[in-house]
């Protein structure tokens, strides 16, 4: 059965399989290819998490969708706080290969303002996250993403400070998954490219682009 080849990312129509180590590597580029088209990731500290949309695109892959089970209302005086209860089944057998739990509480720092309903989807969210990650954790690493979702992820405090003239500029760490061309349109192409390429192209036409893709853009003005 010959595969389909949509924008650039070929997808097996039989599926891939988690015994197929090979399929796995094939698999890790289509996933790449997504996540970086779809920009399903945050970078936190330097390194890239994929979310909770990229684990699903993963599973989906493989035949696996979630299934919330059970949630539990946690909440006391003034906490709001649910758990949740997640499992993943194979589509085509209904065998349950994995399962998660997690919870969601408006006393964390960064979920002060949420309400009793945003709590509740969080903590689905992040056990959906979780019950995927302790299948295919190690297919998110083979793509290049931390195998942790980003959901599960606490954000850094950052404080804002008022640049002075001797304040230098920070650039942004550049990590494997960025070796990519990003296109001449925000979707870009998403095909991988080296070290030299990705410096070149940054330097002159300020974003990383593949060989096609300079052809088409214009220098930087100085």
């Amino acid at each position: 059965m010959q595969p389909t080849k949509t924008k650039s990312i070929i997808i097996k129509k039989e599926g891939y399989r988690l015994s197929k180590p090979l399929q796995m590597v094939g698999m890790a580029k289509v996933l790449k290819n997504h996540i970086v088209h779809q920009e399903l990731y945050t970078n936190i500290s330097g390194k890239n998490y994929a979310h909770v949309e990229g684990w699903q695109f993963a599973g989906g892959l493989l035949g696996m969708f979630p299934r919330v089970v059970t949630v539990e209302n946690l909440s006391t005086g003034s906490e709001t706080k649910w758990k949740a209860d997640v499992e993943i089944v194979n589509l085509k057998t209904g065998e349950i290969v994995s399962r998660g739990f997690a919870v969601c509480s408006n006393k964390e720092s960064k979920k002060k303002s949420f309400d009793e309903y945003a709590v509740l989807s969080m903590a689905q969210t992040r056990a959906i996250g979780k019950a995927y990650r302790n299948c295919i954790g190690w297919v998110m690493k083979l793509a290049g993403y931390e195998t942790t979702p980003s959901e599960e992820m606490p954000k850094p405090e950052t404080t804002m400070r008022a640049p002075t003239a001797n304040t230098p500029v920070e650039e942004k760490p550049v990590d494997a998954t960025d070796y990519v061309c990003h296109g001449i349109t925000k979707s870009g192409c998403g095909t991988e490219i080296t070290k030299q390429e990705f410096d070149y192209s940054k330097k002159l036409y300020g974003k990383p682009l593949c060989r096609e893709h300079q052809k088409e853009a214009k220098p930087l003005t100085k």
